[in-house]
């Protein structure tokens, strides 16, 4: 004769309690235990570079961000950005003083380290839309040759967001769509403006540029 367990009624009345209450848990309720809310606040390390007719740059970034709402779908932060911009020649344009209204620089090489402002947004699942905008910080490089007579280009020092021609130095601006990939990664493509700018006795000069650029992003744990 097949045995049957013996189950003593205190512990039968536990396992239906057990199994009960798991299969009354709404799917919301099983689905929120397995997956983990979104992070509200992120560190988030940047690589970005372009290549365009007028100049090429690579920039690296580290950016605090703080979200606005409890899931972190918008988040506003500041950062460092050290970008190396760099080509064979351009055309710059009389920003202020006594100089020619325009001045071509051979081989320019600009390196700059600013201060730097970031909004994004979680668009839909994995995508999200961004920007940022360098405010503050120091530009320095090799001095270069001018097309015209005269002394040599230096970069302009110190950079500082005025606003449109008014700007100061070497500033990148960045607007991006990004797609989150596993491990903490994101992928992005966006448009960069940036303004690059020299400097020859008391004269500055400037130059706009727009590059689409590429970037790859990782968030820390």
């Amino acid at each position: 004769m097949r045995s049957t367990p013996n189950i003593r009624p205190g512990a039968a009345f536990c396992l239906w309690i057990a199994f009960g209450g798991a299969a009354a848990l709404p799917p919301q309720a099983a689905q929120a235990q397995r997956t983990p809310p979104p992070a509200r606040h992120a560190t988030v390390m940047d690589l970005t570079g372009a290549v365009g007719p007028t100049l090429t740059y690579a920039s690296a970034a580290a950016w605090r961000l703080w979200g606005l709402d409890p899931g972190g779908r918008f988040q506003v932060g500041a950062g460092l950005r050290a970008s190396h911009y760099f080509t064979d020649s351009y055309e710059l344009v009389r920003q202020a003083g006594p100089g020619e209204a325009s001045l071509g620089v051979l081989a320019p090489r600009l390196y700059s380290l600013n201060a730097a402002f970031h909004l994004r947004a979680r668009v839909a699942g994995p995508v999200r839309l961004g920007f940022n905008l360098d405010a503050a910080g120091l530009s320095f490089g090799p001095d270069r040759s001018p097309t015209a007579p005269g002394g040599q280009l230096q970069p302009t020092r110190g950079n500082l967001l005025l606003g449109g021609s008014r700007d100061r130095g070497s500033l990148n601006s960045e607007f991006y769509l990004a797609v989150s990939l596993p491990r903490g990664l994101q992928l992005r493509a966006g448009w960069s403006h940036i303004v690059t700018g020299h400097e020859r006795d008391a004269t500055t000069y400037h130059r706009f540029h727009d590059l689409a650029a590429l970037g790859l992003s990782y968030t820390l744990p």
